[in-house]
């Protein structure tokens, strides 16, 4: 179940990895379908993340290096961490969905902005917290996996940046 959630959590990430490398480098007015569209391309990339991180994990158990067991402990201090920030970004978003204007752009400012700017120390300090207690084998592939997670968005900044250059407008 642990690994479960950890997964659903990296795909929510990678979407809206995919919808910030998207944001602001469009010309188009009405961008709601482009924005879904590069939310999908950050669940694929977050897909393509998590299967390269299976091999990792699952490989890593073939070779005897750790258990399932030890892999679940170190998720489980892993996901308190996230689990504390997906909360407080999903009070932004609860924000940014209000029908009041003052709401929306509070909840920007003081959540989804630096939930932005926080996001890269957060995703290490996971890897940090399941390193913690493990052995080096699995503290390594935790931050591995972080350094994966991490890297998914420089791509899809790197892929928006190149589409959206060669067709500003769609």
């Amino acid at each position: 179940m642990i690994a479960v959630v950890l997964c659903v959590l990296a795909l929510v990430d990678a979407a809206f990895s995919g919808f910030r490398a998207f944001a602001g480098r469009d010309g188009r007015i009405n961008k709601r379908q482009a924005k879904i569209e590069a939310a999908g391309v950050g669940v694929v990339a977050g897909l393509v993340a998590l299967a390269l991180l299976a091999v990792l994990f699952l490989g890593g158990i073939a070779a005897g290096w750790y258990s399932y067991d030890e892999l679940t402990s170190a998720g489980r201090r892993m996901l308190v961490v996230y689990a504390l920030f997906a909360a407080l970004i999903t009070v932004g978003f609860g924000a940014y969905f209000s029908n009041a204007l003052e709401v929306r752009s509070l909840g920007t400012v003081l959540v989804l902005g630096p939930g932005t700017l926080f996001r890269p120390p957060v995703i290490l300090a996971g890897a940090l917290a399941a390193a913690i207690g493990s052995s080096a084998a699995i503290g390594a592939a935790a931050f591995v996996a972080a350094v994966v997670m991490l890297s998914v968005e420089a791509i899809l900044n790197r892929r928006f940046s190149a589409q959206l250059a060669a067709h500003p407008f769609g």
